[in-house]
């Protein structure tokens, strides 16, 4: 079921709400260089927050639920060449 695993390949735990994707983006593609899983919502925003990364990507939910669909919409999002463009832009 990869649909609960992150994008480099480790399993989600239910307790997870928070995702925090470490990025780097280069000829309009979006690699994922590592990542932190959090039980709290909060803590991942803090961290998102506190990075000086702009590439990374942060994926949250209210419940487990809500953070695997948010997490399934990035996932395609990161290869949707429309979605990199508007992220080039803003970086």
């Amino acid at each position: 079921m990869n649909e609960l695993k992150t994008i480099l390949g480790t399993n989600i735990p239910i307790t997870t709400r928070g995702i925090l994707y470490l990025c780097s983006f280069k000829d309009n593609k979006l690699t994922v260089m590592g990542e932190r899983l959090y039980e709290s919502s909060w803590d991942a925003l803090q961290a998102y927050a506190n990075i000086p990364n702009p590439e990374s990507q942060l994926v949250s939910g209210k419940t487990f639920d809500d953070l695997i669909a948010n997490m399934s919409k990035l996932h395609e999002d990161i290869y949707d060449v429309e979605w990199l463009k508007e992220l080039s832009e803003c970086l």
